[in-house]
């Protein structure tokens, strides 16, 4: 089973999270795992750190070190969204031939079961096996966007979440895939909100496989506004996905779901580190103070606005 994942330095100690809970729930599953990191800055001791990890599941593990000299200067990419996000895009090129197919996991996420159901699907002739982004956000940014325009007259363009893709690195490699989808990063840079996302979503969408995405790409924050909770998805979801808020960032509301990712923190040597970041950033800053004293002003306002109408009411 080829995995593969994206990462610099900074996010270093949330991908050995990630692949602790990869490894915790698959290296009993008769399948061997072959993890590729690709990297543009991870150091040695970093390096190490991953491969010790890998090998103590008796698991493969290899680093790819990525020049960014492969991709655009002008390729859009921010804070929260890095540089790092594009790399997908070249695994048919950096991989070795022999290799058909490839799990590529988004740093951000927790495997919960065994991914072999969905690593050995059938792609039915498509470049990718992706799920639904059932974001509000996404929807809402697919509906207004420049870029997807003329594609949502389609009855079959759906927009997909690029941080749990299977690849069929047969097909991809027959197109030359990596050039394509550079192309087209030259041509619509200035449309992109959700970056390699987006492209991958223009290039291919005629050729996306969906999969239940409540199994495989369980976004952790849109599902738990939906009513899901911890104990369902324990049982029911391969793949958790904290794309948004973050377990590990201090300024957001915390919910059940997350209790998914301290679990597979507490197993790995940062976890006081980690404990201790949320803690002492939310000391620093007061954000919670800071937001429920704001939610108890605007429902102090609301509550005026109530009032008022209610007396309007009684006047008549």
């Amino acid at each position: 089973m080829n995995i593969a994942v994206a990462s610099n330095q900074n996010f270093a100690k949330y991908l050995y999270v990630m692949l602790t809970s990869l490894l915790e729930n698959n290296s009993d599953s008769g399948m061997v795992c072959n993890i590729y990191l690709l990297s543009a800055d991870f150091n040695d001791e970093q390096i190490d750190s991953i491969k010790n990890l890998i090998e103590k599941y008796n698991q493969n593990f290899h680093f790819i070190r990525i020049e960014k000299s492969m991709f655009p200067k002008d390729l859009p990419f921010s804070e929260k969204i890095t540089i790092e996000t594009y790399f997908r895009l070249a695994l048919p090129d950096l991989l070795p031939k022999e290799l058909d197919r490839i799990l590529y996991l988004d740093v951000d996420l927790i495997v919960n079961q065994p991914l072999q159901e969905l690593y050995e699907m059938d792609f039915e002739g498509k470049y990718f096996i992706a799920c639904h982004d059932m974001t509000a956000i996404a929807v809402q940014y697919v509906a207004s966007s420049q870029l997807f325009a003329e594609l949502r007259e389609h009855p079959d363009f759906h927009y997909f979440n690029a941080g749990v893709l299977l690849f069929n690195l047969e097909k991809l490699r027959e197109i030359n895939s990596f050039q394509l989808v550079m192309a087209q990063a030259s041509d619509k840079k200035d449309y992109l909100r959700f970056h390699d996302q987006d492209l991958l979503n223009y290039t291919f969408w005629k050729n996306i496989k969906y999969v239940d995405t409540k199994k495989f790409n369980l976004i952790a924050r849109a599902t738990f506004n939906m009513g899901y909770h911890y104990p369902w998805a324990k049982e029911h979801s391969v793949i958790i996905h904290y794309a948004g808020s973050k377990p590990w960032d201090h300024q957001c509301v915390r919910y059940d779901l997350e209790k998914f990712w301290w679990d597979y923190a507490k197993m790995t040597p940062y976890y006081i580190e980690l404990l201790e970041s949320i803690v002492l950033s939310e000391i620093n800053t007061g954000y919670m103070d800071y937001l429920f004293r704001d939610l108890k002003r605007e429902n102090d306002e609301l509550r005026q606005i109530v009032d008022r109408c209610m007396c309007l009411l009684q006047q008549k």
